[in-house]
């Protein structure tokens, strides 16, 4: 087995090699591991790659966002590649699956959804900011409202994100069914598409309550009218970030190329910097693997075993209006 196949049965969590073995791994040098990724993506017929980005609040140009860290990501592996955005996350999804993007950044619950339609994507890589792998998402009412817990929310119109938002959703409804409360039944659930129409549905009293995650809400703060004075009222446990995968197809060998040259782009020195300036609250990556991503499985599991047992319904999906469609091509991404 040649050295850049056997660092890809690693990547992919195969069966271990022996210990002499992951150290040939770790000293081997990044340009050879790039040089031995873009091999195998050639001898594939692969001679660009498309990444496609997921919407998740309405501010600025995904696609533009990460175009520079993607260029550098291009410039390492010395492989053509190009972003677009994506409509929504069931958008990017399908874009990945049906192969008419290679890579997709998507949401945690947005991958479990769609590695489970197909178990050939892989994810391996995932952002950090902060300086931490997870992030947290809250339950937020108006600063003058009475409620005060999740027990108040009941018969109360509330903000949700997407039924393929973990943050926006997921998250939050098992944080409603820990404290009795039936998110498909004992509020009034609706999707509003994407975390910035959330916030200013909450900031506005269009709801009397909503659910984001925290770095919408600190970006919320400083451009949505009347959120600063939002407050939070429960937090959820910590999500897992964001998964960057790669759709059937790619030759395993290059996941290895690909995972080192997205960790290798850090704020910690200019060129990185630069590039994930757009980002504003990325600071680099890691290389993950499927299992960090069993906890959104787990609460998957108990709010799907809510639906599928009778209980209520899905939240109603509150459309844009015609003129907030058109403000912006491509929303931003988390």
């Amino acid at each position: 087995m040649t050295l850049w196949a056997l660092a890809a049965v690693l990547l992919v969590g195969c069966e271990e090699p022996p210990e002499t073995a992951r150290g040939r791994i770790a000293r081997t040098p990044a340009r050879t591991m790039y040089r031995q990724a873009k091999n195998a993506l050639l001898e594939n017929g692969i001679e660009n790659l498309v990444w496609g980005a997921t919407p998740f609040v309405s501010q600025g140009g995904v696609a533009d966002q990460f175009r520079p860290t993607i260029s550098l990501v291009s410039e390492r592996l010395d492989i053509p590649m190009t972003v677009r955005a994506g409509q929504d996350y069931e958008d990017v999804e399908s874009m990945l699956l049906s192969g008419e993007i290679d890579i997709a950044i998507m949401s945690p619950y947005a991958y479990v959804q769609a590695k489970a339609k197909e178990p050939d994507i892989r994810v391996f890589g995932s952002p950090i900011s902060g300086g931490t792998e997870t992030y947290g998402a809250y339950i937020l009412t108006h600063e003058d409202s009475d409620i005060r817990s999740l027990a108040d929310l009941r018969g109360l119109p509330f903000a949700f994100v997407s039924d393929r938002s973990t943050s926006g959703w997921l998250y939050p409804a098992s944080r409603m069914l820990d404290e009795g409360l039936d998110p498909t039944k004992d509020i009034e659930g609706k999707f509003y598409g994407d975390h910035s129409r959330v916030i200013a549905a909450i900031a506005s009293g269009e709801v009397a309550a909503g659910a984001t995650y925290d770095g919408a809400l600190a970006k919320g703060r400083g451009h949505i009218p009347g959120a600063q004075g939002l407050r939070v009222i429960a937090r959820t446990r910590r999500i897992p970030r964001d998964a960057y995968v790669v759709r059937a197809g790619i030759p395993a060998e290059a996941l290895l190329g690909l995972s080192t040259a997205l960790s290798s782009v850090s704020n910690r020195d200019a060129q990185g910097r630069e590039a994930l300036a757009p980002l504003v609250d990325i600071n680099g990556f890691v290389r993950i693997e499927d299992a960090v991503y069993r906890p959104v499985r787990e609460i998957e599991g108990k709010v799907q075993a809510l639906l599928g047992a009778g209980g209520g319904t899905l939240p109603v999906v509150i459309l844009e209006q015609e003129e907030d469609e058109h403000e912006s091509d491509h929303p931003a991404a988390q």
